[in-house]
């Protein structure tokens, strides 16, 4: 399927209140993405979540992007893939469906926060099931003072970032140059 079917069978889907998304239209969803988007089923997937404000979004990138070289696919017959929610094709008109489907379908769920303000705050505590769990991996910025760092993270984020750590699923970063080590250093272990 190329773009312009399956942005055909995405238009068909027709609009929906609310959230709600009978069979048949997960359905066509779930076809678009197997058909124009092999990337799940063909790739060992990495989806990369944060913040896309002006300064944060460069950091996130840079975080795919290295994925993308340095990643490890599943099996030695698979591709690497790694992505943010909006280098994806919009298969939904609901912002929360399409993540939901996202991230049901990527093999690593890659957290970079550098404070709780925003959809990825939302987004954490959806990933923050036993489901997705096991998948996650969060990476939080640290900062110099308590003050900035309970400005940074409110008490309900800052408990999401705390029990991370007590699996050994968080890492601290202070730089955009720590950030991009513990990620190499992290999934670069798994190739043992």
């Amino acid at each position: 399927m190329d773009d312009e079917e399956t942005r055909a069978v995405v238009d068909r889907l027709g609009e929906q209140p609310g959230e709600t998304l009978p069979p048949e239209r997960l359905e066509a969803i779930q076809t678009a993405m197997h058909g124009n988007l092999g990337r799940f089923v063909e790739s060992t997937s990495y989806f990369v979540l944060g913040s896309y404000g002006g300064d944060e979004r460069p950091r996130l990138e840079a975080v795919r992007d290295l994925l993308a070289r340095e990643g490890v696919p599943a099996t030695a017959d698979r591709d690497v893939d790694a992505f943010l929610m909006d280098d994806i094709m919009d298969v939904s008109e609901f912002f929360t469906s399409k993540f939901k489907l996202l991230v049901s379908y990527a093999d690593h769920v890659v957290g970079v926060y550098e404070h709780s303000r925003g959809g990825h705050a939302w987004e954490a505590g959806y990933v923050d099931q036993p489901a997705y769990r096991d998948r996650t991996r969060v990476f939080y910025r640290v900062y110099g003072t308590d003050e900035e760092q309970y400005a940074a993270y409110d008490g309900m984020f800052a408990h999401y970032l705390l029990s991370m750590e007590r699996v050994d699923r968080a890492h601290t970063w202070d730089t955009t140059e720590e950030l991009l080590d513990r990620v190499e250093r992290t999934y670069g272990s798994e190739r043992q």
